[in-house]
């Protein structure tokens, strides 16, 4: 054999035993891998909707709690009406009820309670315009039952 043929067969072989030494590195590689990069990802996201979906559970719970006591305070304090009307009704005398100091007869609130409210005037000028009360409470950036109260308790002054 001439020196040419030695020569091209000793490259033959080193370079099979490169190819089997790679293949066996890259095999060690991808074993040892974790899962990808978009799997992490998307194991994460699950994780996130499912903390999500436990958090509104939690506050539909305390929603649910929340309107439960709203009920129970509201028939309590209709009690409480109900029974102060029954007392001034056996009593025959006009009873004046109090709040801050300033009587209310015959449980009617007086104008200068709507009056003092900052945003009265801005309400009446809203509500001339035939604006809905959630367009004047989201306007206003304040709450429907606060734009119901003024509206309603205020109607003479409207």
């Amino acid at each position: 054999m001439d020196l040419f043929n030695l020569i091209f067969i000793f490259l033959m072989i080193l370079g099979f035993i490169i190819i089997i030494i790679s293949i066996v590195k890259l095999n060690k590689y991808s074993n040892s891998t974790p899962i990808s990069n978009v799997d992490n990802y998307i194991k994460e996201m699950k994780d996130t909707i499912d903390q999500a979906d436990l958090a509104i559970d939690d506050l539909n719970l305390m929603s649910e709690q929340i309107f439960k006591r709203f009920d129970e305070k509201q028939r309590q304090l209709l009690f409480l009406y109900e029974t102060i009307e029954k007392k001034k009704a056996i009593s025959g005398s006009n009873v004046d009820i109090k709040i801050d100091g300033d009587s209310l007869p015959n449980n009617k609130p007086k104008k200068k309670y709507i009056s003092n409210h900052p945003m009265v005037n801005e309400i009446k000028e809203l509500h001339k315009q035939n604006m809905s009360i959630s367009d004047i409470a989201k306007t206003l950036n304040i709450g429907k039952g606060e734009v119901e109260l003024i509206i309603k308790f205020g109607e003479d002054s409207l």
